[in-house]
C-alpha cells in the first residue's frame, strides 16, 4: 500500500467545449466520452477527501495548467479564469484513499530519466 491517495480527473462539458473551440484542425468533434477515455490520475498526500479539498485549493493552479497543457501548450489559448471554482466546473475529482501497488518492480518517475 502506498502512502498516497489517488485522484482520477474527469472532464466536464465546459472543458470539452474549450478543447473543441481551440482545435487547430477545425474539426471540433471531441465528445465528453472520448475526452474521458484515458483520465489523468494524480497521487496526492491526502488521507481523506477533506484533506484533498484543502490540497486542491492550494494546488489548483498547477493542476489546471497541467490539464490545459495536456491539450494545448499555447498559453494564449488557456482561459484566464483558472480559479478552483472554475476547475471544479470543468472537472470532477474522484478521490481514492487506498492505493495498492501490485507491481514487482520499483516505481519509477519518467521525469528522472532526463
Amino acid at each position: 500500500m502506498l502512502n498516497r491517495s489517488a485522484v482520477v480527473v474527469r472532464y466536464h462539458q465546459p472543458f470539452v467545449d474549450w478543447i473543441n473551440r481551440n482545435d487547430p484542425t477545425g474539426d471540433g468533434g471531441m465528445t465528453l466520452l472520448e475526452a474521458n477515455e484515458d483520465p489523468t490520475v494524480y497521487l496526492v498526500e491526502a488521507e481523506s477527501r477533506q484533506e484533498f479539498e484543502r490540497w486542491l485549493r492550494l494546488n489548483h493552479d498547477l493542476i489546471f495548467e497541467e490539464l490545459l497543457d495536456d491539450w494545448y501548450s499555447d498559453e494564449t489559448l488557456w482561459p484566464t479564469d483558472r480559479t478552483v471554482e472554475t476547475l471544479k466546473i470543468w472537472c470532477s475529482f474522484d478521490f481514492h484513499s487506498t492505493v495498492l501497488d501490485t507491481g514487482e518492480t520499483p516505481v519509477e518517475d519518467d521525469d528522472d530519466e532526463d
